[in-house]
């Protein structure tokens, strides 16, 4: 019979590690996935335990990465950036706020998208 040692460590190092944010960023999930290894390691589970218990660590804490409960200060930071996306980008908020849903917070890839759908609008418009 296998221990489950392995899934409880995860189950409880998740707990208290992971961000009250929800993220699908896969260098943020694999960073979170090296510190649980050596956080397991350091408390002498193997990793062979824990991939025995769970599988993929990695798909854990993004599963739970993905259903985190925002706070109200994460809205709140997303509502403000979603009203300057929306000024600098001349589109409107409630369009700021999906693309911010769509693709996360990155600034850079929330600009050139909203210029993109700016312009596709207006392309449109013309029609």
């Amino acid at each position: 019979m296998m221990s489950t040692r392995g899934a409880n460590f995860l189950e409880r190092w998740m707990a208290e590690h992971l961000p009250e944010v929800v993220t699908d960023d896969p260098a943020a999930i694999s960073d979170l996935t090296d510190q649980a290894m050596e956080a397991a390691h350091l408390e002498g589970i193997e990793v062979a335990e824990i991939y025995e218990q769970v599988g993929s660590v990695f798909e854990v804490i993004a599963e739970a990465m993905q259903h985190r409960e925002a706070s109200p200060a994460d809205e709140m930071v997303l509502d403000l950036l979603a009203a300057r996306l929306a000024r600098e980008a001349s589109i409107t908020e409630k369009q700021a706020g999906e693309l911010i849903e769509r693709l996360g917070t990155d600034w850079d890839s929330l600009l050139n998208e909203a210029h993109f759908l700016k312009e596709l609008e207006g392309r449109l418009g013309q029609e």
